[in-house]
C-alpha cells in the first residue's frame, strides 16, 4: 500500500484524523494486493465537534502483478471480483439491516472505476467481532450465520428486477467488455458452469456419463429459479469470511452475533448457492449427517428468510407488481428444499 496517509486524507469521513500506525494483516490471493489495518488518532478538536470517530480502519489494495501475453480467465476473474466488492459497498451495503452485518464503507473522493491500484477503505470489524471462525462450526455458530444469511438475501429478495441493477450485471470473465458498466455478478459464487467450461470438457465422459447428461440441465434449472425466487448472494460464505461476537449468547434484539466480509463474488442466484457452500464447506459434518438435520437447519432458515422479506424497509408499490414472492405461499419451504437439492447436485 502506498502511503495510507493520502487515501485517509481523500475519504471525507475520515479526513479529520491522523495515522497513528498501521499493521499489515493479509496478503490477497496471488499477489494482487494487500489488506492493512490503519490506526488512527483524532485531534481534541474534533471530539468536541462530534465529528466521526474510528480507532481503525481496513484498507484493502488492489495492485495486480504485471501480465504477459493476453489474461487468462483468473486474472480477468480476480479484476472484475475486485471491483464487483467495491460496487456492493458503494451502493447495496447501506441497505442491510444490523441484522446483516457488513464492514460499512469510506468512500474515497476523485476515485473511478479504471483507477489501479484500487482501494476500498472499509469499518474495522475486530472491535465488536474479534472472534473469526475457527474449525468447523457447532450448532449455536452455524445457526447464527444461517440467520444472517436469511437477513442478507430477505433484504435484496428480487435484486434483479431493479433497473439500476440489472443494467450493471457483470457477465463472467471471458464475455466482459471493457468500457461495460461496473455491478454485481450476473450469477454470484464462483464455482458455477459458465465459469468451470474447461473442466468440464476435460471431464473422463466414459467414467461420468451418467453425470455429464444432467450438467446443463441442473445448471438451466437454478437459472430459471433465480427468476422467481433471486436473490443477491453473498457468493463465498465460509469460514475464513466469518467472523462473531465475543460471545455467542443470543444478540440484542435488531443486532447479529456474526458478520461477514469478502464480498467479491457477489452477484444473482437462488439462496440454496450460499447455503450449500456454507453448509458443506463450514459446518460440523455431524450437523447435516442426515435429511432430517439438514431440514432442521434450512427451517431455522427460511423462517428468518420471511420475517427479512416481509421487514424490508419501505417496499414500494412496484414490488409486489413485479411479482416478487413475499411470504410463505409464494416461497415455501417445499420449494426451498427444492432449491437446495438443486443446489447440491451443481
Amino acid at each position: 500500500m502506498s502511503n495510507p496517509s493520502s487515501v485517509i486524507a481523500k475519504a471525507p469521513d475520515l479526513s479529520h484524523l491522523t495515522i497513528r500506525s498501521s499493521t499489515r494483516i493479509a496478503t490477497l490471493w496471488s499477489n494482487y494486493g494487500s489488506i492493512d489495518r490503519v490506526h488512527l488518532k483524532a485531534p481534541s478538536a474534533s471530539v468536541d465537534k462530534g465529528m466521526f470517530m474510528a480507532d481503525s480502519v481496513i484498507i484493502k489494495t488492489v495492485s495486480p502483478p504485471q501480465m504477459r501475453g493476453t489474461a487468462d480467465e483468473g486474472h480477468l476473474r480476480k479484476l472484475l471480483s475486485y471491483e464487483v466488492e467495491r460496487w456492493f459497498y458503494q451502493h447495496l451495503s447501506h441497505r442491510l439491516p444490523a441484522t446483516a452485518k457488513v464492514a460499512k464503507y469510506f468512500p474515497i473522493e476523485d476515485e473511478t472505476d479504471e483507477t489501479l491500484p484500487l482501494r476500498i477503505v472499509l469499518e474495522d470489524l475486530a472491535k465488536e467481532y474479534p472472534n473469526p471462525a475457527r474449525g468447523s462450526l457447532a450448532l449455536n455458530e452455524t445457526q447464527a450465520v444461517l440467520s444472517w444469511l436469511a437477513a442478507f438475501h430477505g433484504t435484496f429478495w428480487g435484486i434483479k428486477e431493479e433497473d439500476h441493477v440489472r443494467e450493471r450485471l457483470v457477465p463472467p470473465p471471458l464475455l466482459h467488455k471493457e468500457g461495460d458498466k461496473k455491478g454485481v455478478w450476473t450469477q454470484g459464487t464462483y464455482w458455477y458452469l459458465d465459469t468451470r467450461r474447461e473442466e468440464l470438457e476435460s471431464v473422463d465422459e466414459s467414467e461420468y456419463a451418467w453425470l455429464l447428461k444432467w450438467v446443463e440441465k441442473v445448471d438451466s434449472a437454478l437459472k430459471d429459479a433465480s427468476g422467481k425466487y433471486g436473490t443477491l448472494l453473498h457468493g463465498d460464505v465460509k469460514g475464513a469470511n466469518i467472523v462473531f461476537a465475543p460471545t455467542m449468547a443470543p444478540p440484542q434484539q435488531g443486532s447479529s452475533s456474526c458478520a461477514l466480509y469478502d464480498l467479491q463474488y457477489a452477484g444473482v442466484g437462488v439462496a440454496t448457492r450460499d447455503l450449500v457452500y456454507f453448509l458443506g464447506t463450514t459446518a460440523q459434518s455431524g450437523l447435516i449427517r442426515r435429511i432430517d438435520q439438514e431440514k432442521e437447519l434450512l427451517k431455522h432458515y427460511h423462517s428468518d428468510l420471511l420475517e427479512a422479506i416481509a421487514s424490508r424497509r419501505h417496499p414500494s408499490p412496484q414490488e409486489y407488481d413485479r411479482g416478487v414472492p413475499l411470504d410463505d405461499g409464494e416461497y415455501s419451504f417445499e420449494r426451498l428444499w427444492e432449491h437446495w437439492e438443486l443446489a447440491i447436485v451443481d
